[in-house]
């Protein structure tokens, strides 16, 4: 039996149905804003671009939500610190950039510790600006500073097509300080990321830096760091600068940047995990740090790709490679990279310990290209390796005497656990004395071409005769140069290796056998 509904809970449904159509008529979110500023414009307004806010701190007092944008504009200086600390959503983030026409509206620090300080914040984009922090290297100054304290993790952020230079942070040169001034928890640089804090786990999830200039900074151009960084795996002298639980910065892409005249070290990923680096080009790094820096390089950090990059002119044999495999690593890949004109040479390996934690495991170095790059090829540091790869690579000798193609200072027989196969290795007139100072027996060196340049006795299937290079030189870094011609004895003379990656540096498949180093020819 179907009852009648009584007239008053029938009007009671009506009103409430009517109520629910004009609840599906309200739009789901209020409508996005954007709010425009102009240093230059002689009186403070509403944040229209007919009537635009004037200064720093009137930008900074706009409460923004999702969608909302803030547009500097062109041609113009804004003195003072961006705050950026509201977040926008996965489909509408906050947007911070310049509007107009000419030069990229230029923020100024002023004294403050960044141009753009990012915090606490998720679905952020800052682009199309140009950032300066002046200072005179005593105090920290950052281009871009991200932190993420205390807040959980921050997914979304982007930052993209910035001019950042002349930001002037702390140089133990400058300051007489330890070579450790200026990096870890208050770097300086032109972009830093931090993950702080003691009671919330906190990093950034899925970070995307592209794209952007960064010149004429100082410490480093682009550098990462987080105190939740404590694991097994772990040194023992970061003990006291880790104080909380292994929660890395993840998935973050750092892609088509332009690095030159950093002051200290290049491109620096540390406490990450599944992060890709690739087709960033650094020249000119430790210009002015007087202490140990390197190209790019990861420390603490699993799963990390460096690709298709270029790192030269590193000036210190202080470290000073234009790459690094450093401590408490796993996983970590560096290929189809180039390196040329360093002072401290083309690979830092730099695990503590051969029995201790701190130990690189489970490294690729693979169809790379160095050219000229002085003091020693690759040089260990006096700790462990495990499982390491270093195959296919094409190497150019510098014109130096006693080079050091391999240098180790490991405690113990044994702790070098690498593979050294298949890699080109050309002499240039002084190359007959350089050098191998490598003792560990572990260290496996075979059916590699060393051609010019001494043969260690330890190793196997050796091809010594001129690889028939396209046009090798010391003053030529051209990958082309240094491709095999026909009938080079390097073609098809390598030996196969597993999970070899499926490409050489010019995306040729390998061949079975392979060829030796990082062309795998016709």
């Amino acid at each position: 039996m179907i009852r009648p509904v009584p007239r008053a809970l029938a009007l009671t449904l009506g009103v409430l149905a009517g109520a629910a159509q004009l609840v599906l008529a309200t739009p789901a979110s209020a409508a996005s804003s954007t709010y425009y500023v102009d240093c230059s414009a002689a009186t403070n307004g509403s944040g229209t671009q007919a009537s635009p806010l004037n200064s720093m701190p009137a930008a900074n007092a706009v409460a923004l939500t999702a969608g909302d944008s803030v547009l500097f504009k062109r041609g113009t200086t804004c003195e003072g610190q961006l705050y950026a600390h509201y977040s926008g959503t996965v489909n509408s983030p906050v947007t911070y950039g310049s509007y107009g026409t000419g030069a990229a509206a230029h923020i100024d620090a002023n004294g403050n510790y960044a141009a753009v300080w990012l915090k606490n914040a998720s679905y952020v984009t800052v682009q199309d600006l140009e950032l300066t922090a002046p200072g005179d290297n005593t105090t920290a100054r950052r281009g871009v500073w991200a932190q993420a304290v205390d807040s959980g993790d921050l997914t979304g952020v982007t930052l993209q097509r910035l001019d950042i230079h002349d930001v002037r942070g702390v140089l133990p040169a400058k300051t007489g300080g330890s070579a450790a001034s200026g990096k870890y928890a208050g770097a300086s640089g032109g972009i830093v990321v931090e993950g702080l804090g003691t009671t919330t786990p906190s990093a950034f999830k899925g970070l995307r830096i592209a794209d952007n200039t960064i010149h004429t900074v100082d410490r480093a151009g682009i550098y990462f760091w987080s105190n939740w960084c404590r694991r097994a795996d772990l040194v023992g002298f970061w003990t006291s600068l880790c104080t909380a639980a292994w929660h890395p910065h993840s998935g973050t892409v750092v892609e088509d940047n332009t690095l030159t005249d950093i002051g200290g070290d290049g491109l620096v990923v540390k406490t990450s995990s599944d992060v890709l680096v690739q087709r960033n080009d650094l020249d000119g790094f430790n210009e002015r740090a007087g202490s140990v820096n390197a190209g790019m390089w990861t420390a603490n950090s699993d799963y990390v790709t460096f690709q298709y990059n270029r790192s030269a002119h590193g000036n210190t044999t202080a470290d000073g490679q234009g790459y690094d495999v450093d401590h408490s690593t796993n996983h970590v890949t560096f290929q189809y990279n180039v390196s040329h004109d360093n002072d401290g040479g083309f690979f830092l390996l730099c695990p503590y310990g051969a029995d201790v934690p701190g130990q690189s495991k489970d490294f690729v170095i693979r169809y790379n290209l160095s050219v000229n790059d002085h003091a020693r090829t690759f040089q260990v540091c006096g700790g462990g390796l495990v499982r390491g790869q270093i195959y296919d690579n094409t190497i150019q000798l510098p014109d130096d005497a006693n080079h050091l193609i391999v240098t180790e200072g490991a405690t113990k027989d044994g702790a070098l656990d690498v593979a050294f196969t298949n890699n080109l290795v050309r002499g240039a007139s002084s190359s007959t004395s350089a050098l191998w100072t490598l003792n560990d027996s572990a260290f496996r060196i075979d059916h590699n071409l060393i051609s010019g340049a001494p043969v260690p006795p330890t190793a196997t299937a050796t091809v010594t005769a001129a690889p028939l290079l396209a046009a090798p030189s010391t003053t030529s870094s051209d990958p082309d140069d240094f491709t095999l011609l026909a009938g080079s004895p390097a073609l098809g003379a390598g030996t196969a290796i597993a999970g070899n990656g499926g490409r050489d540096f010019f995306g040729t498949a390998p061949a079975s056998p392979p060829s030796i180093g990082f062309h795998e020819g016709n």
